[in-house]
């Protein structure tokens, strides 16, 4: 497996090492989305420092994108962040994740997990209500 799954109380951290494929990629957000404490959590950290390039295609982010949509659902309070130096991820999840026709977390992009992580603590804590039966209060 080329990523690990670092459960915290307010989110999760996957770490990427080495190569890592589309499939695996995606393998691990269904993972993640899947898990019974996703519904509570504040932060997805995709930390992507550890992989020296990444071979992923507009296809895989705009897979992401739809995930997203479908999760944010059952849980709108969460935030999503990608650590890396890669131009190539970046500009994907800027292009696709931030503008794209399919939009729902707010997503950012950082050099470094302790930005990314300074970046979350600035934030305000959301408290939307869940769209899962039908309706929302936003």
């Amino acid at each position: 497996m080329a990523y690990e799954l670092v459960w915290e109380p307010e989110g999760v951290v996957r770490r990427f090492s080495g190569s890592v494929s589309a499939a695996e990629f995606i393998n691990s957000v269904e993972r993640v989305q899947g898990d019974p404490r996703y519904d509570d959590m504040h932060y997805v950290i995709n930390d992507f420092s550890a992989v020296p390039s990444v071979s992923f295609s507009d296809e895989t982010f705009t897979e992401l994108a739809v995930l997203h949509y479908g999760a944010f659902v059952s849980n709108p309070n969460c935030r999503v962040v990608f650590v890396t130096t890669d131009n190539m991820l970046a500009g994907m999840a800027h292009r696709i994740l931030q503008h794209g026709p399919v939009i729902s977390y707010q997503t950012e992009v950082f050099p470094t997990e302790a930005e990314a992580r300074d970046w979350l603590a600035s934030q305000p804590q959301l408290h939307l209500m869940s769209n899962v039966m039908g309706f929302r209060l936003d």
